[in-house]
């Protein structure tokens, strides 16, 4: 039989192949399983990371646009100016000490506050006072075209409301455009029933969120914005994007409407991990945008850390495989070298036990192995010689079978010289079971020669005990020439003999019935008597094999074995009803 490659191989390779593959294979899988999940890592990192940053941008933002707001409330802190103001609602207009009383006070309320540009005081008749180094012109402006502004302010009933940024362009003050985020309040009597006095406007330049927010990085190619609930941009790096309408953009409106604070969203042909926290303090907005090229970036110097560390560990590993087989099958060599050694007749090599493992028990075995195979060497020559001696003194001995058989031949002439029928008849019966027994080299006979064999043992066993039963043969003619087991009916036969017949003084009955077996196709052999029948006892015993019959199981044993669980031997009895045993032979021819 020709090996395959694998039988070509050294112990030690196997063992190397086989450390390599229990090694690598789980590192592999590993390393796959890390890989595919790399880009889910990085998302999952980034979204934590980015939540944190918006978390503290937003806890800042809110810190101080409170402290702005609480530097709003202190018009109440001047009980001349509410008082002044309360004096003066309703009337067509006020005095010039209540415009110097109340500009003094906004012009003192700027002093200090580089991130506050002006602030503007709007009576409830109309009247108008503010602090501002450009003049009124530009507030006012816009002031006008914002109606949102005062509907906002009034409907919020007396609370600060941080209204959206707005653009002044450039001019003799500013050299390029400003951006402004206003914060409206209505200004309240409250020494009295909270009598609407005005509102007051104050406009905080975009610097004050500059400082705060710009420095903030959320990946290398990542945007920070923010923006309120009706989708207006408050504060971004590129001022062109206080133009943008956000809720105009596929990507805003699914994110409002579902409202998570991580997901992906395609803008510009281009995928984004979008980040949204809100402020509870005045519904803000704070988003960031992480393009995947950047979440991709990162999971590349993931991968590529998977890389190094799987090739360091892999070529370690491999090493370790290899030193640990070698280890391990170098002691095996030396055995394999020891064996060629006693295959080429030199006894007296012998192996140093180099360990106390199991190795060293292998080769102090192979150290006694080998002192027995010198014993033994010579305990067979010994052996042999006396077996020489043996078989001449045997030869010298042995009857010749022919002798037997010309013996009993001569008896038989000599029976029916005298006229004994019925010796010369068991003579030539028992000479041609002696023959059948002994004949060499035939295991399968046809069932005429077994048939012929069990007529003449029967007719022995009838005379030998004086015809207390009758042995009948039924025989399908169309099997004769089958091939059956030599001897196979020999076991069975006798017993019917001599257990079942053994208390029956007259009117015994054997039958033995040979046909086809139509479910298997083979023989069925009936063998039946009305005899004593076995013991429940003992067919327990017999079933399971715990009786001395061997022959009884044998030829089940045998037919099973060559040609299937469907044939073989089983037997029937009860106690007094006689025995029937059934074998189902294949059929050869």
């Amino acid at each position: 039989m020709r090996r395959g490659v694998p039988g070509k191989l050294t112990l030690q390779k196997k063992m190397t192949i086989l450390l390599v593959l229990f090694i690598l294979i789980p590192l592999s899988l590993f390393g796959y399983l890390y890989y595919e999940n790399s880009i889910r890592f990085v998302s999952d990192r980034t979204d934590q990371e980015t939540g944190q940053v918006l978390g503290l941008v937003r806890q800042n933002v809110d810190q101080m646009l409170k402290e702005y707001e609480a530097q709003l409330k202190t018009i109440y802190d001047n009980e001349e100016v509410i008082t002044e103001l309360a004096r003066t609602s309703g009337k067509s207009g006020g005095t010039a000490e209540t415009s110097d009383l109340i500009n003094r006070f906004l012009r003192n309320f700027l002093r200090g506050k580089d991130d506050v540009d002006s602030i503007y005081l709007y009576t409830s008749d109309g009247q108008m006072y503010f602090a501002d180094f450009k003049g009124s012109g530009f507030f006012v402006s816009q002031y006008e075209a914002h109606a949102e502004w005062q509907r906002n302010v009034k409907l919020a009933g007396g609370r600060a409301v941080w209204l959206p940024t707005y653009e002044l362009p450039a001019n003799r003050y500013l050299p390029k455009a400003t951006q402004y985020f206003p914060i409206g309040m209505q200004v309240k009597n409250v020494a009295d029933v909270m009598q609407t006095l005005g509102s007051v406007y104050m406009n905080v330049k975009i610097s004050a969120l500059d400082r705060l927010i710009e420095s903030v990085a959320v990946s290398p190619n990542g945007t920070l914005l923010l923006a309120d609930g009706a989708g207006n941009v408050l504060w971004h790096r590129n001022p062109e994007a206080y133009q943008v309408q956000l809720t105009g953009i596929p990507f805003y409106s699914e994110m409002m409407r579902s409202k998570q604070p991580f997901s992906t969203h395609r803008l510009n042909g281009e995928l984004y991990r979008v980040s949204i926290v809100q402020s509870s303090y005045n519904n803000w907005y704070y988003i960031s945008l992480i393009p995947q090229s950047d979440l991709n970036a990162q999971s590349r110097d993931l991968r590529r850390f998977l890389f190094v560390t799987l090739l360091f560990f892999g070529v370690s590993f491999v090493l370790l495989a290899w030193w640990a087989s070698r280890f391990i099958t170098r002691p095996v060599r030396q055995m394999a070298l020891a064996m060629k050694q006693i295959h080429k007749d030199n006894l007296g090599f012998r192996l140093p036990a180099t360990s106390d493992d199991e190795i060293g028990l292998l080769q102090s075995a192979f150290n006694s192995m080998r002192g027995r195979i010198t014993d033994l060497i010579q305990e067979v020559r010994i052996v042999s010689e006396k077996e020489k001696e043996a078989e001449v003194r045997a030869l010298q001995a042995q009857i010749n079978p022919h002798f037997v058989y010309n013996s009993l031949d001569t008896i038989n002439w000599m029976a029916m010289e005298k006229r004994q029928t019925e010796i010369s008849s068991m003579i030539a019966a028992l000479s041609d079971i002696m023959r059948y027994a002994i004949r060499p080299g035939e295991q399968w006979v046809t069932l005429e020669e077994e048939l012929q064999w069990a007529r003449n043992y029967a007719y022995l066993q009838k005379m030998r005990f004086e015809e207390r039963f009758e042995i009948v043969f039924d025989v399908d003619p169309m099997l004769l020439l089958s091939k059956v087991p030599r001897l196979f009916l020999q076991p069975y036969l006798e017993n019917s003999i001599l257990h079942g017949m053994e208390d029956v003084e007259a009117g015994g009955l054997i039958t033995v019935t040979v046909t086809s077996d139509l479910t298997t196709g083979g023989i069925r052999v009936l063998l039946a008597d009305n005899g004593s029948g076995i013991p429940k006892d003992d067919l327990q015993d017999i079933m399971h094999r715990r009786s001395r019959g061997i022959g009884i199981y044998n030829l089940d044993d045998r037919l099973k074995l060559e040609f299937g669980s469907e044939y073989g031997v089983s037997i029937h009895s009860s106690q007094g009803a006689g025995t029937i045993i059934t074998i189902i032979l294949p059929r050869i021819t």
